[in-house]
């Protein structure tokens, strides 16, 4: 087989962004929840939120 299916290269692609989220989140660390956006949110600690700084996405942090 040269190439895989969409639906297996979907599935495939999936399961490792899920992976990739459970990681992030054991190092503490946040990622921008946006669709598309692959980045690590920066914490303004002053305003009590997370910003991306590729795409802009706020986030408020308790």
């Amino acid at each position: 087989m040269l190439s895989r299916s969409q639906h297996t290269f979907t599935v495939g692609r999936a399961a490792s962004m899920r992976r990739l989220r459970r990681r992030v989140t054991g190092s503490g660390r946040l990622f921008c929840s946006t669709n598309g956006c692959a980045s690590f949110l920066e914490i303004d600690v002053d305003r009590h939120e997370a910003i991306c700084p590729v795409c802009g996405y706020r986030r408020q942090l308790n």
